[in-house]
């Protein structure tokens, strides 16, 4: 079976070129997210978006959870059909709704604590991809269990919502949740990485920059549940 390796022994120049330009075109997108969502918040306070969305209630929050949920889904959706430029606008669209919704929760953020908050997730996002792109383990198992303990606890988070209402159990799904955000880093990046070689080596430039794509939507979710849950931890 031919390697990732030996590819680049017999076509260096093109398999190389496919898998940089898949990386590069990944975090590319996830940077972008984080930017756009950033952009949102601000516009969010200062239009006071926050009031539209929660003045109706949990009717209102619904609505708008449901309808940023489509666009995520779209956006998959149509990356897995290789509409590349289309899944790049639906997910900078969601992005955007991300920062939109938030945007209240962080209304008595100090611009000191959003900063630290920020600095620390981005390294730590920094040390997994590093992690992910470096190890030779098979994680394929990992990521199962990653989304089934993902599962449970927003089933959880729901119910505690909806019915127990207790902030203990808030504070225990944050801290179960923070590994498995650093976790799923990893395994995203790992996955990636495999997925884009396998494409490289075949030439498949189309196929890489897709892998690419649908990578970076489960990379800024990642960094942007990781963002709020060390936000939410931060003293000040």
């Amino acid at each position: 079976m031919t390697t990732y390796r030996k590819a680049l022994v017999e076509q260096p120049d093109r398999a190389d070129t496919i898998y940089t330009e898949a990386l590069f075109r990944m975090f590319g997108l996830v940077a972008l997210g984080v930017v756009v969502t950033a952009v949102a918040i601000w516009v969010g306070d200062a239009f006071i978006l926050g009031k539209h969305i929660f003045g109706n209630g949990w009717v209102g929050v619904l609505l708008y959870v449901g309808a940023t949920l489509g666009v995520l889904i779209a956006s998959h959706i149509v990356a897995n059909k290789g509409m590349l430029g289309l899944a790049t606008a639906l997910y900078l669209g969601f992005a955007a709704l991300e920062g939109f919704f938030i945007s209240p929760i962080l209304e008595l953020a100090t611009g000191e604590s959003m900063a630290i908050a920020f600095i620390l997730v981005a390294a730590l996002f920094v040390l997994m991809a590093a992690i992910g792109l470096r190890t030779k383990r098979d994680l394929s198992g990992m990521g199962s269990m990653l989304f089934f303990t993902l599962f449970g606890a927003v089933v959880v988070l729901l119910l505690d919502l909806f019915i127990f209402q207790s902030g203990s159990v808030q504070i225990i799904i944050s801290i179960i949740l923070f590994p498995v955000f650093l976790g799923l880093t990893v395994w995203e990046t790992r996955r990636m990485k495999i997925r884009a070689q396998e494409a490289a080596l075949e030439g498949d430039a189309a196929s890489a920059d897709k892998v690419a794509v649908q990578a970076a939507i489960g990379l800024y979710l990642n960094v942007l549940n990781l963002f709020l849950i060390v936000y939410d931890w931060l003293p000040f």
